[in-house]
């Protein structure tokens, strides 16, 4: 069974204020002039489709004009979708029931990972389980194989009032660990058993442009996607693998500076029940290029005169030990989607020629867990341990997504 392998869209996302709708427009015209291959099976977009909870109407109606396309041109394609944790399960959950029937399976209720989308191509026969990116309480605690410590026993003497309530799953191990346990007990034999999933499989290497959790509290076990001939897995916007069944196609595009550089595209992939999956990496060409020019000023400015792709979005990082005046109205004379100017003057710890300069962190989503760092410090005379920092990121996971779902 041959799919195409494809995750954080990001549709809707800006880079410095600066709108991508054209640079998302070619990236799924480039996607979807794939699938159009009659060998293709099924599209898979393992989650993150938009950036926000709520997209702006030009991104939905990016991806309306996307999958109506496709299902022109390719009417017998299977399109299966899964959330990320970017994504509004609820409102990208409109519509699921009536697209089921023409083959787009958008599937963003946690317990409907046990029901799998199952495509059938000239013989071959393949299950994909979408399991959507898990929150705390979107499974119910007795869902999976039974944990043994789930319920807690009476000592002698103690009064039983009856079964005391079952703790509520709560970590994405727990929650990956227990749905992928249901599954377990489902898997379609004779079948390619393939896993749609959005999550942090420990171990990957993460970019700057997702959200990134604290530590290892959100991060779950690649050995776990052992019992799949294939894990199609999204969050991560590097493409890279994640133990020996999973792989992350990355996002299709760069979406920061710190990614300039780096190939973006998606995965072309052939699975059976019976050999590896072979995996082929498609490159994207983008419409706009992230880049990062370095150098002195004048070095910078000799390379934007000859620059051939002037257009780019780019980033300048002058490293001249002295202060430059006015560089952003003098390069955007040749490069007009300069986007940003970073001085080692400014930047560097050091006053010297030559120093390399060093990234000045924005606030950001992790300012609420140093905001708590602080005031647990200030307030306890000692620093957070990893528990406590876990338990708060926990709860500001589930705050945002609250939020996104409200």
């Amino acid at each position: 069974m041959r799919f195409i392998h494809v995750s954080d869209l990001h549709l809707g996302r800006t880079l410095r204020e600066r709108p991508l709708r054209d640079e998302q427009a070619a990236m799924l015209a480039a996607v979807a002039e794939a699938a159009r291959d009659p060998s293709i099976a099924a599209l898979v977009i393992a989650g993150d489709v938009y950036d926000r909870g709520v997209p702006p109407p030009d991104a939905v109606a990016l991806l309306d004009g996307f999958l109506a396309g496709l299902r022109a041109a390719r009417p017998d394609l299977a399109i299966i979708v899964v959330p990320g944790n970017h994504d509004s399960a609820a409102r990208l959950s409109f519509g699921a029931r009536f697209f089921e029937g023409a083959g787009v399976h958008i599937r963003t209720d946690a317990a409907s990972c046990v029901v799998p989308v199952v495509v059938e191509r000239e013989g071959e026969r393949a299950a994909f389980w979408p399991l959507p990116f898990l929150t705390p309480g979107c499974l119910p605690p007795d869902f999976g194989e039974p944990r043994a410590d789930a319920r807690a026993g009476t000592a002698p003497g103690e009064l039983d009032f009856g079964e005391a309530p079952l703790e509520r799953l709560r970590s994405q191990e727990e929650l990956c660990a227990a749905a992928l346990s249901a599954i377990a007990r489902r898997l379609e034999p004779g079948a390619a058993n393939i896993l749609v999933a959005h999550l942090f499989a420990r171990g990957g290497l993460a970019s700057e442009s997702e959200r990134a959790f604290v530590g290892a509290a959100e991060q779950v076990d690649a050995g776990l996607f052992d019992i799949f001939d294939y894990a199609a897995l999204g969050h991560l916007h590097r493409p890279q693998a994640a133990g020996g069944k999973g792989r992350y196609s990355g996002a299709p595009l760069a979406y920061s500076f710190d990614e300039s550089g780096q190939e973006r595209g998606f995965l072309v992939v052939d699975v059976d029940s019976v050999d590896p999956a072979k995996v082929d990496f498609v490159p994207i060409r983008p419409k706009r290029a992230l880049r990062r020019i370095t150098g002195t000023w004048e070095e910078i400015m000799a390379a934007a005169a000859r620059d051939e792709s002037p257009d780019d979005f780019i980033e300048a990082v002058i490293e001249d030990p002295a202060p430059v005046l006015n560089p952003v109205e003098r390069l955007r004379e040749r490069l007009p989607n300069l986007l940003s100017v970073r001085q080692a003057a400014f930047e560097s710890a050091v006053d010297a020629p030559g120093a390399a300069p060093i990234r000045i962190e924005r606030a950001d989503a992790d300012g609420v867990l140093d905001d708590f760092s602080a005031f647990h410090k200030e307030v306890l005379g000692m620093e957070a341990d990893a528990d406590t920092l876990a338990l708060m990121a926990g709860l500001v996971e589930e705050a945002e997504h609250a939020a996104r779902q409200a």
